[in-house]
């Protein structure tokens, strides 16, 4: 087997095994996969940052990606995207500039699909797109869960500060009784 084809072989293989890619028959997958660019990254490299225009999305086949924003001079970790995962697939259904910056951890190789090859074809982009629904659907849900974690702490931290601005007052109290 020549190494294109071992190559070839082992990009199928990759897809076969990403969510996004499920349900894909092999013909579809070789169509998908034929209209991919290999995209090599050093480390610390920005795939692209946020507000970029997004006409592709990114599978991860080797490497890590760190996903995050700068918010008030801060750098804000979002996510981590490591092989078989992937990222920039919501502008491409959003029709809206990237959301947050990515960039390379460690040296890292990705497939770059184009919006338009993967809506090339209506049977693909019909299950790649319900694909896509369902993993958004996931990450909001999981979303929605953290976001809710995080209001209940800060409930929590509001009344232990209440209760203890309470016990401020009360032993102040005490303490001008006494004096």
């Amino acid at each position: 087997m020549s190494s294109q084809a071992s190559l070839d072989h082992l990009f199928l293989r990759v897809l076969s095994e990403i969510d996004l890619f499920r349900h894909l028959d092999r013909s579809q997958a070789r169509v998908l996969l034929s209209e991919a660019t290999k995209a090599v990254f050093s480390a610390s490299e920005v795939v692209y940052y946020e507000g970029d225009e997004g006409e592709s999305m990114y599978v991860v086949v080797q490497g890590a990606f760190e996903v995050y924003k700068a918010s008030n001079g801060e750098h804000l970790e979002l996510a981590h995207v490591l092989p078989g995962e992937h990222f920039g697939e919501i502008s491409i259904i959003a029709h809206q500039p990237r959301s947050a910056t990515v960039r390379a951890l460690q040296p890292s190789v990705a497939l770059r699909f184009t919006k338009s090859a993967l809506l090339a074809r209506a049977d693909i982009a019909a299950q790649v797109l319900k694909n896509m629904s369902r993993l958004l659907a996931r990450r909001l849900s999981s979303a929605d869960d953290e976001i809710i974690l995080h209001r209940n702490r800060a409930r929590e931290a509001e009344a232990a500060k209440e209760r203890m601005e309470l016990e401020i007052a009360r032993s102040r109290g005490r303490v001008r009784r006494m004096g």
